[in-house]
């Protein structure tokens, strides 16, 4: 396992690395970074990483507003002495979010859950592979119509039709088909799996979701000209990236 620290206090980020470098399984340190510029040079696009411990206020800013900033393609730890971060990190691949002082004993805690995480969604899994393989379309009809996904000992095959949104989780890519309903799909990346998708019907609104047009039941637009999509049949809300709009706006023409 690949793991990155982020911490601007030099005692700290040892303490750090001394906890990982004890934990039983074996942790490869691959960069020990301080800034909030080093998050966007190191972390951006990188999917050579496991994992992040990060801390959130550093020498230069917000940890949380760098990495609004960057493609993220690895979970993260948060450690911090401050509380109220909680919610917004877990927009940002938050998987732990540990309160300093932190012991040995939460930092192999939070590195038992992303052990737990890779058996659980290892993209290894050679039956859903298989299936997938099946569901793909044959030459000529290019855009998937099913996928299969495996949920407590269970396989399903959900329809693409029925799928409100597609949203990346913690590196983890799920099919909202409703309201608290979310299913785990092998695909690795949202950009693979936009590709397998009928652009007429889909569009990706941002980094992290994908949305099905069927499903819009309005767009949102406020005075500083942000745009908000409002779906039917859940209460989930997507912000569409203002990189995006003018696309979005030609989709719909």
């Amino acid at each position: 396992m690949n793991v990155v620290i982020v911490e601007d206090e030099l005692p700290a980020a040892e303490q750090m690395r001394s906890f990982i470098n004890r934990y039983p399984e074996p942790v490869t340190i691959g960069g020990m970074y301080s800034t909030c510029a080093e998050i966007i040079q190191h972390l951006d696009g990188n999917d050579n990483i496991d994992v992040v411990f990060c801390d959130i206020e550093l020498r230069d800013g917000n940890a949380l507003s760098a990495l609004r900033q960057t493609d993220l393609k690895t979970v993260i730890i948060f450690t911090t002495a401050y509380d109220h971060f909680w919610n917004e990190s877990l927009q940002h691949n938050g998987i732990d979010y540990l309160l300093k002082p932190v012991t040995a004993q939460k930092v192999h805690a939070a590195l038992d859950k992303v052990m737990t995480l890779k058996r659980i969604f290892t993209k290894d899994n050679l039956l859903l592979r298989q299936l997938s393989g099946m569901l793909q379309q044959k030459p000529g009809n290019s855009y998937r119509k099913r996928f299969p996904v495996r949920v407590a000992g269970e396989l399903f095959i959900i329809d693409v039709a029925d799928v409100i949104f597609f949203r990346i989780t913690n590196g983890v890519i799920f099919a909202v088909p409703g309201e608290k309903k979310k299913y785990p799909l092998m695909e690795e990346t949202l950009s693979a799996l936009e590709e397998q998708l009928d652009p007429q019907q889909f569009f990706r609104v941002n980094r992290s979701d994908i949305v099905n047009i069927n499903f819009i039941r309005s767009i949102r637009i406020t005075e500083g000209n942000d745009y908000t999509i409002l779906l039917k049949n859940v209460e989930d809300q997507l912000t569409v990236s203002q990189s995006r709009i003018t696309q979005l706006k030609e989709w719909f023409a």
